[in-house]
């Protein structure tokens, strides 16, 4: 039997091929790159608000289920990991946390549950587009220091270096806030900036029924 030997040449690619190739790739990773980073933003944008609107449905339930009142703290901290913030320094930092407080009949309040802390590169904005952070808004809810003894201590060097604000939902259901006025907190990125009372692109806000204690979110169709 007579066998045949086949010979098969090997073509490999020339410098222009190569370089028409990575320019494509370039190309295609310029375009890319933003549309990834927005999907990013986006999701952990999602996660906040579902995380805030969790908390916030918690403690209306919780109150109502133990017939006693709950006190929504919502916490400002300087992250040592964000230029310009420090830990030592609350007023550096921005409101990034909630933490749920059940109200003892002693009125010494104790924590449900940990600290919940939002994705670092989200927070609530205040006071601008949040009057639940507003302390100039008159129902008692001062920025105020945490108990040193009582109050839980946060991750990452912060301790009890925070400030918050605060409201309750009372047995009922309801709200100690004033029934006339309107109450939400924004959530926003960190990198986005506010200007006057114009929200960014992407954002949520939730709103609080100061009767009924339910909720209502609303954020833009980026669709």
């Amino acid at each position: 039997m007579n066998s045949r030997l086949v010979s098969k040449s090997v073509r490999a690619f020339t410098l222009l091929e190569l370089l028409v190739v990575i320019g494509i790739i370039g190309l295609v990773a310029t375009f890319a790159v933003p549309a990834v980073s927005t999907m990013i933003n986006g999701s952990t944008l999602t996660q906040a608000s579902q995380q805030l609107t969790n908390q916030l449905s918690s403690a209306r339930q919780y109150a109502i289920t133990k017939n006693r009142s709950v006190e929504v703290r919502l916490l400002k901290f300087g992250d040592p990991e964000t230029p310009g913030e420090s830990a030592a320094d609350p007023t550096t930092g921005q409101f990034r946390a909630v933490q749920l407080m059940e109200v003892l009949e002693s009125g010494v309040a104790v924590p449900i549950d940990q600290v919940k802390i939002l994705p670092r590169t989200v927070v609530m904005d205040a006071p601008a587009l949040s009057t639940l952070l507003d302390p100039s808004d008159d129902y008692g809810k001062i920025a105020k220091e945490p108990d040193m003894k009582i109050d839980p201590e946060l991750p990452r060097g912060i301790k009890r270096q925070y400030r918050y604000v605060s409201f309750r939902f009372q047995p009922d259901g309801s709200t100690n806030l004033a029934p006339k006025t309107s109450w939400y907190v924004t959530l926003r990125q960190l990198k986005d900036k506010v200007t006057g009372k114009i929200p960014p692109p992407n954002f949520f806000t939730l709103q609080v029924d100061p009767v009924s204690g339910t909720t209502r979110p609303f954020r833009p169709n980026l669709g």
